[in-house]
């Protein structure tokens, strides 16, 4: 989690930071005759908006909601007049998408900053 190789990148770049470790790949494949030439490739690469970091993947573990017991409930709530979408042209699509509801990933909602579902009533 801290950015580094772990034992899987094998021993010559464990622990290692992703910069040095595409530096010690080079010399390496350098080393055994296998590296045939190094070109600039312009890439998108992802940066953080606050800091500017680049913002590698982690894989980590992921939990999901069951919202099937939600989903009927928060459909009748609109069509009975409970609840109230502004605008109201939104209520096809909330219908499509409650309809056809699947779990939640919430790890990835919330690291992602998008909102969970939640209404007031």
């Amino acid at each position: 989690q801290d950015g580094s190789v772990n034992q899987l990148g094998g021993a010559l770049f464990e622990g290692l930071s992703r910069e040095e470790a595409r530096e010690q790949m080079c010399r390496w494949l350098e080393d055994q005759d296998l590296l045939q030439h190094k070109r600039v490739h312009p890439t998108r690469v992802p940066r953080s908006q606050r800091g500017g970091d680049v913002i590698e993947p982690l894989i980590s573990t992921q939990w999901f909601m069951d919202m099937s017991s939600m989903a009927p409930r928060a459909l009748e709530a609109v069509r009975q007049g409970q609840l109230e979408l502004v605008p109201a042209r939104f209520q096809l699509e909330w219908n499509d998408w409650l309809e056809n509801i699947r779990p939640w990933c919430l790890s990835r909602q919330l690291w992602w900053g998008h909102r969970i579902p939640v209404w007031y009533v």
